[in-house]
């Protein structure tokens, strides 16, 4: 097994089933639930197969759907691509690139806080309008908290990394959609049924993708399978991929666009908009396995990746009231989790 596996692996509770002994009895006690509970489609696979499959009339393992903030993932492996190409790192202050913010506060953001929505940029800023160059524009936005010192969800961070990686991509001729889709997307054979973009024609790197559950599976599946020795074309090593699984003082249950299996911040994130309407106030799946990271979409859309169990879970749904950890507390358990609640 890999160091990246067996890191992980050891951070799994103690106890908990081993992955021969979650049956398709407990996939399916999942696929009721996540039925009744605005779920469209869902596909598990175990150890790089189909394991379960559960479509609502009209879906299938191959039916786009957006993934809204899921699109974040793909930027964040981006990231580290671009760093192992020499045209980045994570520690580097944004303004090395964004000259704009060498006279102020904002100087002092870093890579790694746009991507992990620790850098005290204004959340709220100017980029909903599809008609502003919205890379552009979140190089505009204000300051509201020191660098580093609070966890504020939103778009602003992974527009304003676009236009870091647009002015670093320029000298080569190359644009962020065509970097992402030679280094990424086209190596791991994902295909993109449609990708938003704003009127710029920059593509939206903070929510614009949709996909089909058996192409973000795909993803899934490429995050446990990375490092194992001997496999060809591997993208990134075991280090740089391990930093998307470290939280941050400002929010220890998010690292750089996944949310981890920890418990939020102390005091808990006031505004729904902060912690994004993923965790049920607590964390993914409290008494889960430590491993777990999960990709979220608005709309309860999931990406689960659980590597000591060599699970990977897509859920498609429609807004309604769901619970991660009782989702998945059926899912591997076969039993609903005594302290989740549907939000």
């Amino acid at each position: 097994m890999p160091l990246f596996l067996v890191s992980l692996f050891s951070l799994a509770l103690t106890g908990f089933l081993p992955a021969d002994e979650i049956t398709a009895d407990h996939f399916a006690n999942a696929a009721a639930y996540s039925r009744s509970h605005g779920g469209e489609a869902l596909r598990v696979e175990q150890n790089g197969h189909a394991a379960y499959e559960d479509y609502a009339p009209g879906f299938s393992a191959s039916t786009p759907h957006k993934i809204y903030s899921g699109t974040k993932i793909f930027v964040a492996v981006t990231a580290l691509i671009a760093m192992q190409d020499g045209l980045l790192t994570l520690d580097e202050p944004a303004s090395k690139t964004l000259t704009e913010w060498q006279g102020d506060r904002r100087r002092t953001i870093t890579l790694n806080q746009l991507l992990s929505h620790t850098s005290g940029l204004d959340p709220d800023g100017d980029l909903i309008n599809p008609a502003h160059d919205q890379m552009a524009a979140a190089v505009k936005v204000r300051l509201i908290d020191p660098p580093g010192a609070r966890f504020h969800y939103g778009a602003v961070g992974y527009q304003a990394f676009g236009e870091i990686l647009r002015r670093k991509l320029r000298p080569l001729d190359r644009s962020v959609e065509g970097y992402m889709k030679d280094k990424l997307f086209e190596p791991l054979d994902i295909d993109i049924a449609d990708w938003k973009h704003d009127d710029a024609g920059n593509p939206l790197l903070h929510a614009g993708l949709s996909l089909s559950a058996r192409e973000w599976a795909k993803f899934g599946e490429f995050i446990i399978r990375n490092d194992i020795p001997g496999q060809e074309n591997q993208l990134i090593g075991n280090e740089p991929l391990s930093l998307l699984f470290t939280g941050h003082k400002a929010n220890p249950a998010y690292g750089i666009g996944f949310w981890l299996n920890r418990p939020p911040p102390v005091p808990r994130l006031q505004r729904i908009s902060e912690l994004q309407p993923a965790i049920d106030g607590n964390q993914l799946y409290p008494g889960g396995p430590k491993d777990l990271v999960a990709s979220i979409g608005t709309g309860k859309q999931r990406l689960y990746i659980i590597p000591s169990l060599n699970l990977v879970v897509v859920r498609f749904a429609y807004q309604t009231a769901f619970s991660d950890g009782d989702f998945l507390s059926r899912l591997l358990t076969g039993r609903p989790h005594p302290d989740a609640h549907s939000h």
